[in-house]
């Protein structure tokens, strides 16, 4: 299968899905021949598939006068040590003969609802499970359905289960149920109805770039006339908000189509294929037949009317075998392709071991087939012998920096304040590099892509808290002539608090470095086929080998390269899609206004969600303590050679940030018009949706240009990365082995800082390996949560130091502990925003600390450590 590929596209292929037969359904235990079925359950548990239920018409065509059999087989499909697949042994069974029912895949076993017996609708509920032990599939009773239904659709967000449409003795229905699965004596409960009645439907959970939701797409309603409604509607449900929205028609690019009975299921990070599906043409002839049949009058006909049908049934050529795809965050529709084999429905598509797995079914009235079809999406990844290049030479660049700062590193001052030589510019650029990490490269871009303008005010924020900086931190680390941020801790309140802090910094950083390096690392993986641990490895082991070396000159100076890599590298993406756009100026000002994709206030004084007062309240409160407090960001301030060029050289970091910021949310807004007029473009096999902005690199940018991207993406990985290392480093031997270990030769601490920065290089880079294997969605949001968690309360002892003469260790430390409980209490039991626990861990520091210092003494001398004079 192929999608449309344009001619600047590095690579003719993407979203090739290979299908093939896994296995043939074996017969039952009342059939000699299995004919094939049609309305299965369909699920996997234990690495096993599982295939129940279903109804065939053994002894002929219905219009033969074959009568439609239902079935209480349970199959049981294992993977083979080859490669194939294998029927279990044994055949078990439903406790009841059902068919058309409900089915979806949860962790607890295959979730069944519903469907149609011999006797009509059927309002049972079950879970089916497979026990690996007794080899043995179980089913165990759910509260039953509201009503009975049939062909609905059922689909699993976190523990809740959604059953959705379907015919009922009163008709089709627009109900949607949930079943929590998680409850302890789970109960039904009605949910906003689907905009109207809707049965056959096509229902799937994925997310829409934000959160998951459910879409039901498609389906069917019979009427009083006899002939069927056809839908092609797209709907989605965002359980947050507890409403519908009505998203494009389904479409191969070309016309709008109708469809029921198909196969859906997600693909990737916001992907929905449909396999198969009647378009339902054919369908209503047939009710039309149905319809003149009886409206016949005279035997003659009627019989010539039967004779049409009859024809029609014989000849029917299947249903349509389109492949189409489903973009959630776009909301675009295209065709990938057309499946090999005959189109199958009313069956269910089931994602198993990253493969599509497609049981039997319906290909022509009456008739099924057997096979259990199988498809594995091919995961594309491109990378030029020019991209290698560029990228093996920024390598080699970054080392010989090391080489050459490492002739200049003679004592500890050396090592960790450059000698005090560094100029403004390049602490300037140093100091927007420093906050300017991967996450941000591809994190921004991903999120704009997905979502809007939003959060553009939360890096606004390091503007805003840019003069309070100036005014009233970087003087007290100047005039006291500190190494570590944590020294006017100490002097100020008590070593107890110092340390603590100190300690917590470094906790955050080792937490953080994994963050940094894994979140390239996975995106570049999948986008230019390097494994996720050789990349880790790569970056980790060539920023160690330059901040071991050079301390913190090199890491400045290579952040300075990698500033400009980046930077660039961003400015020639920005010039370039556009260039590859189709909509006119008129046309992409329309597609922006009706997503709402350029909002940047959302007022609403919803502390829950991205607000704007959520981003202004919690976006200050970070980047107050970021630029104020952090150790990585405050030890470039006295790099410079005095406090002027300090405060010029934040400014000159803070201010980049504006049209930094602009350029990646542009490119996010950029991607999302790009991938509405190339649907086919994305990469179905792209799980992470962080991957939008590398995958657009490797795949639409000239050669040697996407080498340069890519190559700004591992800059600015193993910027945070080293500048993290040498941050601890910096921690670890001047406010702990200094104060423990004093009156040793400059050159002991020179020694130990090597040491010390290169076992924690090594750590951080094994935390980013273990991590690789733990699975991540959208790191962006945890990378801020954890930074909210951490640094809310370390910035709110800073302000009570500052702010305040009353203020004293023992009320510090109290503050800090009660800070820490209130941040747990507000994760657990409110829904509050991330980016709040900042705010809420600051100033929960600062009040219950203060209100704790009035029960100890005040402190005897604060000359020179507090903002008033006396």
């Amino acid at each position: 299968m192929f999608s449309m590929q344009s001619s600047w596209a590095q690579q003719p292929r993407v979203n090739d899905i290979t299908w093939s037969v896994a296995a043939e359904l074996p017969a039952g235990k009342t059939q000699a021949v299995q004919p094939g079925l049609a309305g299965v359950f369909a699920g996997t548990h234990q690495n096993v598939l599982l295939i129940a239920g279903g109804a065939n018409f053994p002894e002929g065509m219905p219009w033969q006068g074959g009568n439609k059999k239902y079935h209480t087989d349970v199959f049981v499909l294992y993977p083979a040590a080859d490669g194939r697949y294998a029927w279990g042994g044994n055949t078990f069974s439903l406790p009841l003969a059902v068919a058309y029912g409900a089915s979806v895949s949860t962790p607890g076993g295959v979730f069944c609802a519903g469907g149609e017996t011999k006797n009509g609708y059927t309002d049972k509920v079950f879970l089916m499970k497979w026990n690996p032990v007794s080899k043995a599939a179980e089913t165990f009773s759910l509260p039953s359905l509201p009503i009975a239904t049939a062909n609905a659709g059922a689909s699993l967000i976190n523990t809740t289960v959604y059953v959705a449409g379907g015919e009922t003795v009163q008709g089709v229905t627009s109900s949607v149920w949930a079943l929590n699965l998680a409850a302890a004596s789970p109960v039904w409960e009605a949910m906003p109805p689907l905009p109207a009645p809707r049965s056959h439907v096509q229902m799937v959970a994925q997310s829409n770039g934000e959160e998951s939701c459910l879409y039901v797409i498609g389906g069917r309603r019979a009427t009083t006339s006899g002939i069927s409604e056809r839908s092609s509607g797209t709907w989605c449900f965002i359980p947050g908000q507890g409403k519908w929205t009505t998203g494009s028609p389904i479409s191969d690019g070309h016309q709008q189509l109708y469809w029921s009975a198909g196969t859906a299921i997600a693909c990737g990070a916001t992907y929905i294929i449909l396999a198969g599906g009647d378009d339902g043409r054919l369908f209503r002839n047939i009710e039309a037949y149905n319809v003149r049949l009886k409206a016949a009058v005279g035997e003659s006909e009627r019989l010539a009317i039967q004779q049409e049908k009859l024809q029609l049934l014989n000849n029917h050529p299947g249903f349509n075998r389109s492949v189409l795809l489903y973009n959630t965050a776009t909301d675009t529709w295209t065709k990938l392709g057309e499946m090999p084999f005959p189109a199958q429905v009313t069956t269910v598509a089931v994602k198993w071991n990253g493969d599509i797995f497609i049981p039997s079914g319906e290909v022509r009235p009456g008739v099924r087939i057997t096979q259990v079809i199988k498809g594995v999406i091919d995961k594309p990844a491109f990378f030029s012998k020019w991209d290698y290049a560029l990228l093996i030479a920024y390598f080699l660049l970054m080392l010989g920096i090391g080489i050459w700062t490492s002739m200049k590193q003679h004592s500890t001052l050396d090592y960790f304040k450059g000698g005090q030589k560094i100029p403004g510019w390049a602490t300037g650029l140093s100091i927007f590099g420093a906050k300017l990490s991967a996450i941000t490269f591809i994190g921004i871009p991903a999120k704009t892509y997905a979502t809007d303008w939003t959060y553009f005010f939360l890096l606004m924020t390091i503007i805003m808290a840019m003069p309070f900086v100036i005014r009233y931190f970087i003087p007290f680390y100047r005039k006291l002539s500190v190494t570590s941020s944590y020294e006017y801790l100490e002097k100020r309140f008590n070593y107890v608090v110092r340390g603590i802090s100190g300690f917590m910094y470094i906790l955050l950083q080792l937490g953080r470095m994994g963050i940094v390096i894994l979140l390239p690392s996975i995106a570049l993986s999948v986008v230019t086929g390097i494994e996720v641990r050789t990349s880790i490895i790569v970056m980790g082991l060539v920023s160690l080998f330059y901040t071991v070396l050079g301390g913190i000159e090199a890491v400045i100076w290579t952040e300075v390269v990698q500033v400009i890599i980046l930077l660039t590298g961003a400015i020639l993406a920005l010039i370039l899609i556009p260039m590859h756009l189709i909509s006119g100026p008129v046309g992409m000002s329309q597609t922006l206004q009706h997503y709402n994709k350029l909002k940047l206030f959302d007022l609403r004084f919803d502390f829950t969600s991205s607000s704007f007062w959520v981003v202004l309240i919690g976006g200050f409160s970070l980047n107050l303590i970021q630029y104020g407090c952090d150790q990585t960001v405050v030890q470039r301030y006295l790099t410079t050679t005095d406090e002027k060029t300090a405060v010029k050289s934040l400014r000159l970091g803070a201010w980049l940030t504006l049209p930094s910021t602009i350029i990646f949310f542009a490119i996010g807004t950029l991607l999302f018009l790009f991938y509405r007029d190339h649907p086919a473009e994305v990469n179905i096999a792209l799980n992470n949706q962080d991957t939008i902005f590398p995958w657009y690199i490797v795949t639409q940018l000239p050669k040697g240009i996407a080498g340069l991207v890519i190559t700004a993406i591992f800059a600015a990985a193993m910027g945070s990365l080293n500048g993290s290392v040498n941050g601890v480093a910096t921690v670890v031997v001047n406010d702990f082995f200094r104060r423990f270990m004093p009156l040793r030769p400059d050159k002991f601490y020179l020694r130990a800082a090597r040491a010390v920065t290169l076992a924690v290089g090594l750590f951080g880079t094994l935390i980013a390996w273990l991590m690789a294997s733990w699975g991540a969605t959208s790191l962006w949001d945890e990378f801020n949560l954890i930074l909210g968690l951490f640094t809310g309360s370390v910035g709110g002892l800073f302000i009570l130091g500052i702010f305040t003469r009353r203020a004293n260790g023992p009320g510090a430390v109290i503050g800090f502990v009660c800070s820490a409980l209130v941040q747990f209490i507000l994760m657990q039991y409110t829904h509050m925003y991330l980016l709040m626990y900042a705010f809420t861990g600051l100033v929960a520091c600062f009040v219950t600390g203060y209100l704790a210092s009035l029960f100890f003494s005040r402190p005897s001398s604060l000359e020179g450590l507090t903002i008033y004079k006396k």
